[in-house]
């Protein structure tokens, strides 16, 4: 809302941005305002400490800016994406919930667990009974390939049903 000249009285304004806003009472600044100081903070908190923790190289000094560099974009929108109210996003949709895209998701992904499930009590018989020793490493990223490519495979066939 803001004022108008003529009387002092609310006027109503569009609020839908492309970073979109946050709410803070009645006012609502810009999203990206908020997120971009508050990255930049983070970013800087783990550039000390990897300088503080001999995490940054030889070379200390560059090494933190280095690493405050590369956690500024990420560190900002993770901060913008807690932050941001999505009603004030230009094309937001109102129930993400609702969408088709995620009842595919919520198909694919309660199959996947299932399939997970199955394969990987199936596959601790197989290797205890043949006597085989693999490492954890490879299990563990057998068992989370699986469940990737069970997850893709799943959505892939449910969006292609509709």
């Amino acid at each position: 809302m803001s004022a108008d000249k003529s009387g002092g009285k609310p006027v109503a304004t569009n609020d839908r941005s492309r970073w979109g806003r946050v709410r803070f009472g009645r006012h609502r600044p810009h999203a990206l305002w908020i997120a971009a100081p508050i990255g930049a903070l983070g970013a800087a908190v783990l550039a000390t400490i990897a300088v503080a923790t001999g995490s940054a190289g030889a070379r200390p000094a560059l090494g933190g800016v280095a690493i405050a560099l590369v956690a500024l974009w990420p560190f900002t929108g993770i901060v913008w994406a807690l932050i941001v109210d999505r009603s004030t996003l230009v094309g937001a949709v109102k129930n993400p919930e609702q969408s088709v895209e995620s009842f595919w998701h919520d198909r694919a992904a309660s199959g996947a667990f299932a399939d997970t499930l199955l394969i990987g009590g199936l596959g601790t018989v197989a290797i205890t009974l043949s006597g085989v020793e693999p490492s954890a490493v490879f299990a563990v990223a057998a068992v989370v390939l699986l469940s990737m490519v069970s997850f893709g495979v799943r959505y892939f066939a449910l969006s292609r049903q509709r």
